[in-house]
């Protein structure tokens, strides 16, 4: 059976570079056999003053960790010529499980 979770990974502002976030889903009673995640959507950006040069990344990777567990990676980055931009971000993205019911 395929599942599918959406999910939201909030970024608060900070002065740094890449930043990265770990979630772990627990999906008992479901056995998780396989799991990949895909990006839907992120928001981000810089004001006016700070200028319109920059750089994002931003990566996510999922594995199952044990039967009833899936970690979720994702990692973020903004700069401009430099990492001294105040930014934040929210990636909004979706964890596709392939499971099996097991009481």
């Amino acid at each position: 059976m395929l599942n599918i979770i959406s999910d939201t990974i909030r970024f608060p502002e900070a002065l740094e570079g890449g930043r990265t976030i770990t979630k772990v889903f627990n999906t008992y009673p479901y056995i998780t056999s396989e799991a990949s995640i895909a990006i839907q959507g992120f928001d981000y950006g810089f004001s006016n003053e700070e200028g319109m040069f920059f750089r994002c990344t931003i990566e996510s990777k999922c594995e199952v960790i044990s039967s009833y567990r899936v970690k979720v990676t994702i990692t973020f980055g903004l700069r401009s010529r430099e990492f001294d931009k105040p930014t934040d971000a929210t990636i909004n993205y979706s964890l596709l499980l392939n499971q099996n019911y097991r009481p």
